[in-house]
């Protein structure tokens, strides 16, 4: 069993880098279609992304919270319930943490972070819980849920920034500055890398532990992969999807708290250019692996950083990298029909072959 799934996650991993492949070439074929150079167009991108110091720290800043919410999306999935609703614990876990952090504002700096860390995960994981306990109770769609409540959450932070809680230096939507002893360092000059990259190290290797080596992790993997199979087991299922979703939340939940506390230092109502789409997006291209949602984050992370110089550079829009994207996706999306069109063609040519071993 063990060695039929290691095949499987050795096939699907070739087939992944087939994809990134085919789709680089596609982008290629592209920017020679309209008469740029993919050497130079791609040289641009990989000097964009990773050519200094602070090329490569805005790269992992913005790795940061695409690996929260990917890991986000791989725990709630692989548990057989689906939270679309990242965005909005996000939202919401960034407006807690900016509340903490105008609120008291006399804590020490030590205390005060993990004041508003916790926070924000507190919000994001109860606001996450409201779904689960609908999916789980009355059965109803968790995917329609999440996705509505992702409106609500953003529209009624959006109230708050601009009414209640709307700053005395204008009107920029946003919340006051948070206090000192809240920011988080940063680690290269001009960029927005901070130390928010070691918490969210941390959060990485506690949920690889989790999700791989733990009891916990094995049960929600089992009620994944089959509810029935797992309640005849013994395993509660209803409760292993409440505590997958409620983590989920947590984790979108800090995504956001590191936006306020090492980016921006206040709530913006604007504050993520859709952070918890893209981090669902690693984790659904690596099938939920966690070490699998670190690495393509890092690679969803480089292809925005440097399509913004290989535009500057080259005059080639910076939309290409959707497009390379989407080809990835696309091939993701119907790697199990290849897979089951090459078995169907390997069968045949495997009979014929004996038939004409026999007929001679």
């Amino acid at each position: 069993m063990d060695k039929r799934h290691s095949n499987e996650r050795i096939e699907y991993i070739i087939s992944l880098v087939f994809s990134i492949v085919v789709s680089l070439l596609i982008g290629a074929l592209i920017m020679i279609a309209n008469g740029r150079s993919p050497l130079v167009g791609y040289g641009a991108l990989l000097k964009g992304a990773f050519g200094s110091k602070y090329n490569i720290a805005t790269t992992f800043a913005k790795t940061v919270p695409l690996i929260l919410t990917g890991l986000a999306t791989a725990v709630s999935f692989s548990s057989g319930i689906f939270n679309i609703g990242g965005e909005g614990q996000l939202y919401l876990g960034a407006f807690a943490a900016a509340y903490v952090g105008i609120t008291f504002i006399s804590l020490p700096k030590g205390i005060g972070i993990i004041l508003a860390i916790i926070a924000g995960a507190l919000v994001g994981g109860i606001y996450a819980y409201i779904p689960a306990l609908l999916k789980v109770k009355y059965e109803i769609d968790e995917v329609i849920t999440t996705i509505m409540l992702n409106s609500v959450a953003v529209l009624f932070t959006s109230y708050l920034v601009n009414y209640p809680f709307a700053t005395t230096e204008g009107k920029m939507g946003g919340t006051e500055i948070i206090a000192e002893g809240y920011h988080l360092s940063k680690m290269v000059r001009l960029s927005t890398l901070n130390t928010s990259i070691f918490f969210m190290g941390i959060i990485a290797i506690i949920i690889y532990y989790l999700m791989e080596k733990t009891s916990a992790g094995y049960d929600f993997k089992m009620v994944g992969r089959n509810s029935l199979f797992a309640r005849y087991g013994g395993i509660d299922d209803k409760k292993q999807m409440i505590l997958a979703m409620v983590l989920s939340g947590a984790l979108c939940g800090i995504a956001g708290v590191f936006e306020v506390l090492g980016v921006h230092h206040r709530f913006l109502q604007n504050i993520s250019p859709g952070y918890a789409w893209d981090g669902m997006l690693a984790a659904l291209i690596v099938k939920n692996n966690p070490i699998g949602v670190i690495i393509m984050s890092i690679f969803l992370g480089a292809l925005k950083t440097g399509s913004v110089s290989m535009e500057n550079a080259t005059s080639i829009p910076s939309e290409l990298v959707l497009v390379i994207q989407s080809i990835i996706i696309l091939f993701i999306a119907g790697e199990a029909g290849f897979k089951e069109k090459f078995k169907v063609w390997n069968t045949r040519r495997k009979a014929k072959q004996k038939a004409g071993e026999k007929n001679a």
